[in-house]
C-alpha cells in the first residue's frame, strides 16, 4: 500500500510537472467591460487558444478595467506588458484616425449588415493593421451592436433630445452628431460616465444597450431609447512585442484563432442585444423606440456626417471609402 501511494504521488507530480512545462507562454487579455460580448469573446478565445496550442499558451482574462483604463492598457500593449486587449477601435484613433471609419452614423441597414461588412477581407485586412507601427495588431473584429441613449428622463421623440447633455466619444464627428440632434456632446471616459449620471453632471449616455446594461446603468437611468444612429465595432488587439516571444507556429495560431472567433462573437453580440432589452425591463427601466418617422429623420440628419468628417479627410478617406464600397454589397442577413 505504501509503495502504491508513493507511485501514485509520483505520477501526480509528473503530470503537474508536464502541465507546467507545456504552459510556456502567458497571455493576459483585458477589457474595461464585464459580462458582455467582449468578455464572452475573451473567454471563448481562451478556450480555443489553450486547446489549439496544447496548453503551450496559458491565458488569463481580466474584465472591468482590472488591468487599468483604456490608455493604460494600450500602453501595455505597446511595450509588451500585456498580450491582448478588447475595445471599440475608435479609442485608438489617437494612433491612427482611420480607426474612426466605421463610426459614421446612418450607414448601416441592420446588425448583420455591419457584421458582414466589418469581416469582409477587403475591409478587415487593412483595417486591423492600422496600428501596426505602434506595435499593436488587430486579429478579430465584429459588430458589438447599435447605439442607444440611456437617460435620466425619457426620450420619446426627437424633440426630447434638445438641450440634453449626453456623453459621447472625444471626436469632432461625435460632437457634431450630438449638435445635429439638438444635444450637447460631453466627451468622457466610459468608466466615469455612471458617476457623472449619478451626480447629474450629464443627462444621458450614447453607447450600447448591452454594455450599459452589463454595468447596471438602469440603477440611475430609468429609461433607454433605441436610437440607432450608428454601429459599434469591437476589435481584439494583440501586442506585437509579446507576439515576437512566440515561435512562428504559435504566432500564426494566435492570428488564425482570432479570425475563427469572429463568427462566435457576432452571434453572441446579436443575441446579447436582443436579451439586453429584457434585462433593462426586468430592472424597472423603460425601453423606448422612436416612431418610424423620427428614426428615419435621425438617419437622414446624420448620414452626411461620415462624408464630411471621414470622406473629406485624407487621413481617413481611404479606409472610409473601402468600407462604404463593402457596405454596398454586404448582406443584411445573418450568415
Amino acid at each position: 500500500m505504501i509503495i502504491k501511494s508513493i507511485l501514485a504521488t509520483g505520477a501526480a507530480v509528473a503530470v503537474l510537472a508536464a502541465g507546467a512545462a507545456q504552459a510556456q507562454h502567458k497571455m493576459n487579455i483585458g477589457m474595461v467591460t464585464i459580462n458582455d460580448p467582449q468578455h464572452a469573446l475573451a473567454k471563448e478565445y481562451k478556450r480555443l487558444i489553450e486547446k489549439r496550442s496544447g496548453g503551450k499558451i496559458q491565458m488569463k482574462v481580466f474584465p472591468a478595467g482590472q488591468l487599468g483604463k483604456i490608455p493604460r492598457q494600450l500602453e501595455n500593449l505597446k511595450i509588451g506588458a500585456q498580450a491582448a486587449f478588447l475595445s471599440p477601435p475608435g479609442f485608438l484613433s489617437g494612433m491612427n484616425v482611420a480607426f474612426q471609419a466605421p463610426d459614421a452614423p446612418g450607414k448601416y441597414k441592420s446588425f448583420w449588415h455591419a457584421q458582414n461588412a466589418f469581416t469582409t477581407p477587403k475591409f478587415r485586412t487593412p483595417y486591423l493593421k492600422l496600428a501596426e507601427k505602434h506595435g499593436i495588431l488587430g486579429i478579430s473584429i465584429y459588430n458589438y451592436g447599435p447605439t442607444s441613449i440611456a437617460s435620466r428622463k425619457p426620450i420619446r421623440t426627437l424633440n426630447d433630445l434638445k438641450g440634453l447633455k449626453v456623453r459621447v466619444l472625444a471626436t469632432k464627428m461625435e460632437s457634431k452628431l450630438a449638435k445635429t440632434l439638438g444635444m450637447t456632446g460631453v466627451p468622457m471616459p466610459y468608466l466615469e460616465v455612471l458617476p457623472a449620471l449619478q451626480r447629474k453632471t450629464i443627462d444621458g449616455c450614447r453607447s450600447s444597450i448591452v454594455v450599459m446594461g452589463a454595468t447596471k446603468f438602469f440603477t440611475t437611468t430609468k429609461s433607454i431609447t433605441l436610437i440607432e444612429s450608428g454601429m459599434i465595432p469591437s476589435v481584439l488587439f494583440v501586442s506585437k512585442r509579446w507576439m515576437k516571444k512566440l515561435p512562428k507556429n504559435l504566432q500564426d495560431l494566435v492570428i488564425k484563432t482570432g479570425r475563427d472567433a469572429e463568427a462566435f462573437a457576432g452571434k453572441f453580440a446579436a443575441n446579447a442585444n436582443k436579451n439586453a432589452e429584457a434585462l433593462w425591463k426586468k430592472n424597472g427601466a423603460e425601453v423606448i423606440r422612436l416612431s418610424a418617422a423620427d428614426q428615419a429623420a435621425v438617419t437622414k440628419k446624420l448620414a452626411p456626417l461620415g462624408d464630411e468628417f471621414l470622406g473629406g479627410n485624407p487621413k481617413t478617406s481611404k479606409m472610409y471609402n473601402i468600407l462604404q464600397g463593402v457596405l454596398k454589397t454586404a448582406s443584411t442577413k445573418a450568415p
